[in-house]
């Protein structure tokens, strides 16, 4: 357990709790978490269910209904055919999906690429006794993968690939030309992938999604993650699911019935809901509408500058003038002014930048900055 360390995220949000309750005011702009309410008709499905007496284990894979329409998604989304009877696997939130997937998969000893900067698989990856290897994204492209510096980094030892678009935390987009340079490494050197696509549906103006695993030789040696909790606001309902062909889908579900056995029955069926419609829409619309003021208002802070976020909820800036390091101008930003964000080095190597996320709403954000403003004006 000395090789995992707590989240730098929560440690974060830890501290705003202990600032709230001796009464400060905390602008949270550092939980990858919709603060909007869970759309009603989600949440009647759930209630339904309850009263229908849906309140039982259920399969280790998830209720077929909800498997069935994870795999219609997939077919028309995405173009990917899994089989609901076995190739997709309902799990407590994607976060599940992620870890059982990588604790089945990585043998010790052997490595694995995360992108830097990422979320948090570095630990999984360790716990499993495997090594996270990072290879970089350019803020110059717009954050997408150094082809160059990834295939540098393949060794007979690697065994695993991880991608993640949208991005958490800087917002990229993966484009063609990249996923496509992506695939050949992974299929010329016989690796595993692990596609996190949690923030499908939250992309803006004419950025594209493209799955991993639409394209030629990747179906088979593709772990395809998705879930409800961005696109719908349900992260406290904790469903996740993953798409992967069956020699995959087998391992990953003996490590899964040793973790939490199901997803809880009841959200499964709320999820079930989510999936059936365009529920997700109005909620995009409102990030967009967040993510122009944030980058306008980023423009006028000095030194904070950012490429724009084509999806996800999150801009990966650099930090503001005078400050060179990210986690003590997130902390002293916080303790002085109550805006709170997260260091990039978090996320990976880079210790100049800071991970905003504009999971609040248009008057929190400006006065977020209004106060960033000020506390840079005075250093």
């Amino acid at each position: 357990m000395t090789e995992i360390p707590y989240s730098g995220i929560r440690e974060i949000f830890s501290e705003c709790n202990r600032l709230e309750r001796n009464g400060e005011d905390i602008v949270h702009l550092e939980i990858g978490r919709p603060d909007f309410d869970t759309p009603s008709p989600i949440k009647q499905a759930a209630k339904s269910a309850i009263d229908e007496g849906h309140v039982h284990y259920t399969s280790n894979y998830g209720i077929q209904p909800l498997r069935d329409r994870i795999s219609a998604k997939f077919e028309t989304d995405s173009g990917i055919s899994y089989d609901p009877e076995d190739e997709i696997i309902v799990t407590a939130g994607a976060s599940e999906a992620v870890f059982v997937s990588i604790m089945s998969m990585v043998d010790p000893g052997t490595e694995v690429l995360i992108p830097d900067p990422c979320w948090t698989y570095a630990p999984t990856v360790r716990a499993a006794g495997g090594t996270p290897v990072r290879y970089p994204l350019d803020p110059e492209s717009g954050f997408q993968p150094n082809i160059e510096v990834l295939d540098s980094l393949i060794n007979d030892d690697t065994s695993l690939l991880i991608l993640n678009s949208p991005h958490n935390p800087t917002g990229s987009v993966i484009d063609d030309d990249h996923l496509r340079a992506v695939r050949d490494l992974v299929v010329e050197n016989d690796l595993i992938a692990v596609s996190d696509e949690i923030y499908e549906k939250i992309i803006y103006g004419g950025a594209k999604h493209r799955s991993l695993a639409s394209l030629d030789g990747m179906y088979e040696r593709t772990i395809t993650i998705n879930g409800v909790s961005k696109a719908y606001s349900m992260t406290g309902w904790r469903v996740g699911y993953l798409g992967a062909p069956k020699a995959l889908a087998d391992e990953i579900l003996r490590m899964r019935q040793y973790t939490t056995t199901c997803a809880p029955s009841i959200s499964q069926y709320a999820a079930l809901r989510a999936l059936e419609g365009d529920l997700f829409e109005p909620l995009v619309e409102a990030f967009a509408d967040r993510r122009a003021l944030v980058c306008e208002r980023i423009e006028d802070v000095p030194g904070m500058t950012a490429p724009t976020p084509e999806g996800a909820i999150y801009v990966y800036p650099t930090v503001p003038e005078p400050s060179t390091d990210g986690r003590e101008f997130v902390w002293s930003l916080l303790h002085d002014t109550g805006v709170a964000l997260v260091p990039g080095d978090v996320f990976g190597s880079n210790s100049s930048r800071v991970r905003i996320a504009y999971s609040n709403s248009l008057d929190r954000i400006n006065t977020a900055f209004d106060r960033i403003e000020a506390w840079v004006e005075n250093q």
